[in-house]
């Protein structure tokens, strides 16, 4: 890359992380990142939605509802302490295989990322990233140009996305702030985002927020919330953008054993999303979809131990 002065040089090195990481996590050639701790400063943010700046023409967004698979097939990916990311495909029954090569080092530039089914196949294609400093960008994979979304997410403590919550086909982006107010971000087919909008507040009661597609069984993607107190509260979605949910539904206690809840969608085969928990001992286990609002899942089932090695999951 040649001798770049310090600002320059952090974006560089920020994007070269990106696109390794998107190759990587979207099963392309896989590059290593370069990383030196240096990430690029955060574009202000402006009275318009934190990261609604865009480099690219948004594709326009359909009004007419496209058909929607109700529970991706996505593989998980975790982090270690090192910065060194690993990849594990479900096995189609509930776990998983072996665990991947090394595909990347040098996480130590992003703060976290989201998969994303943009064409609704039920398969990953695209990959929202996020930098320590704030930036979020959009990747297809190795191949494409890796698209800046913009600046001033690090506002945010939670940019996640449980799948199609507008009604419009592409996977769309939720984020907490940190006063605990949810935004909802709707998504273009070219990965590019429109202008935030209000969820709401309170949403800083919860120490996780967990979804992937659909889990009550009408096709529209649905989430859980934890709260401090170790409740899990289950948020069916509407497919309305301007009000994504209807009113929680209490599942029940004594979820304050896990320290990590997160979907990558149907693990099975059944065709319904299930949902994972790591434990506070490390150990991982496997709730399975039934389709039940009340009580959405079944019996845990233990996958195994020792994934207290990991400092994210997604």
């Amino acid at each position: 890359m040649g001798n770049l002065p310090g600002r320059k040089r952090g974006r560089a090195l920020s994007r070269l992380a990106t696109a390794a990481i998107a190759a990587a996590l979207l099963g392309t050639t896989a590059g290593t990142a370069v990383a030196d701790g240096t990430t690029p400063p955060a574009t202000p943010t402006t009275q318009k939605a934190a990261g609604a700046g865009v480099l690219t023409q948004a594709a326009p967004r359909t009004a007419a509802a496209q058909p929607t698979v109700a529970a991706p097939v996505f593989p998980l990916t975790t982090v270690d302490r090192s910065g060194t990311v690993y990849m594990y495909k479900s096995n189609g029954k509930g776990a998983f295989g072996d665990r991947s090569n090394p595909l990347i080092t040098g996480w130590q530039v992003m703060a976290g990322a989201t998969r994303v089914d943009h064409n609704q196949d039920g398969y990953v294609d695209g990959l929202y990233s996020q930098s320590k400093s704030g930036t979020l960008y959009f990747n297809k994979g190795v191949d494409e140009q890796t698209v800046t979304i913009g600046g001033g997410w690090d506002i945010y403590d939670r940019v996640f996305s449980p799948g199609n919550l507008g009604g419009a086909g592409e996977s769309d982006l939720l984020a907490r702030d940190k006063s605990g107010v949810l935004w909802i971000y709707l998504a273009h087919p070219d990965g590019t985002l429109s202008d935030r909008y209000r969820v709401g507040p309170g949403w800083d009661i919860y120490t996780d927020i967990a979804g992937r597609g659909d889990l009550n069984g009408d096709g529209k993607a649905d989430m859980v919330a934890k709260d401090k107190s170790g409740v899990l509260w289950f948020y069916k979605g509407t497919g309305d953008y301007k009000d994504p949910f209807e009113s929680r539904v209490k599942v029940g206690p004594g979820w304050d054993i896990y320290d990590t809840l997160l979907s990558i969608g149907d693990m099975d085969s059944d065709g319904r999303s299930d949902m994972l928990a790591r434990d506070k001992s490390g150990v991982l286990w496997f709730y399975k979809g039934n389709g039940n609002q009340n009580d959405p899942f079944e019996n845990r089932v233990r996958i195994g131990g020792g994934w207290d090695q990991y400092v994210s999951m997604f």
